[in-house]
């Protein structure tokens, strides 16, 4: 993967509506109109960042991060929408309404970006650069304090499973001493608060009652055309 390659996709489109003048002094940057073109670029450059713009192609974008996903290709798509349109429904890593300024679009593509030398995990909605301790969840971005960060890299890494309290104080904390939790749940609180929509009824993160806690990946089944 080229650490600073990003391929922006959008159709035909006035001189002054055109993105890649913005960002083409940024990036590495790698321009496509189709889908076909697009898949083509990607398997050419292996962009760190996929920038779709909604509003000005003429392909499904569900079917197309579809593509992606089945193809084993990771980078995340930050897709560009307007309007009523569900962009959490498309598959993309993250979104960004418009209007939006310049700089708005260059720092939502920075946060994708993997750190020098770091790792980028992504399960679902969420990025997480593990360097940086940030984690985006749609246009959502968020920064990890120490503890939380290694919380949320092990949720992340162990989808499906049931981490238990005693592991997750020995992991985190280097503790054996599981009398009283009260700082882990605090914590859980805090990661709750960074990558859930809404607290009180998660989608990723889960309590098991009288175990622990277990990271699910919700599953985006409906079509956006």
């Amino acid at each position: 993967m080229a650490s600073d390659t990003v391929l922006l996709v959008e159709g035909r489109k006035a001189a002054g509506e055109r993105l890649a003048p913005v960002l083409d002094g940024e990036y590495d940057l790698v321009t496509a109109r189709t889908r076909r073109e697009a898949l083509t670029k990607i398997e050419e450059v292996q962009p760190a960042v996929i920038v779709l713009d909604s509003r000005s192609v003429r392909f499904s974008r569900r079917r197309f991060c579809g593509t992606l996903e089945s193809d084993g290709i990771d980078a995340p798509v930050l897709l560009l929408y307007e309007g009523n349109e569900a962009p959490e429904q498309t598959g993309a890593r993250a979104y960004l309404r418009h209007p939006f300024s310049p700089q708005k679009l260059i720092n939502r593509i920075s946060w994708l970006m993997p750190a020098p030398d770091g790792e980028v995990l992504s399960r679902g909605q969420l990025s997480f650069n593990v360097k940086r301790r940030s984690v985006t969840r749609g246009e959502r971005e968020s920064h990890l304090t120490p503890k939380q960060a290694q919380l949320l890299e092990l949720f992340m890494r162990h989808p499906g499973e049931i981490l238990t309290r005693e592991f997750l104080m020995k992991r985190v904390w280097n503790t054996d001493f599981t009398d009283d939790t009260r700082t882990l749940d605090v914590h859980i609180h805090w990661v709750r608060e960074a990558i859930e929509e809404d607290t009180s009824s998660p989608q990723y993160l889960h309590t098991v009652r009288g175990v622990g806690y277990r990271f699910s990946i919700p599953n985006h089944a409906e079509e956006v055309q």
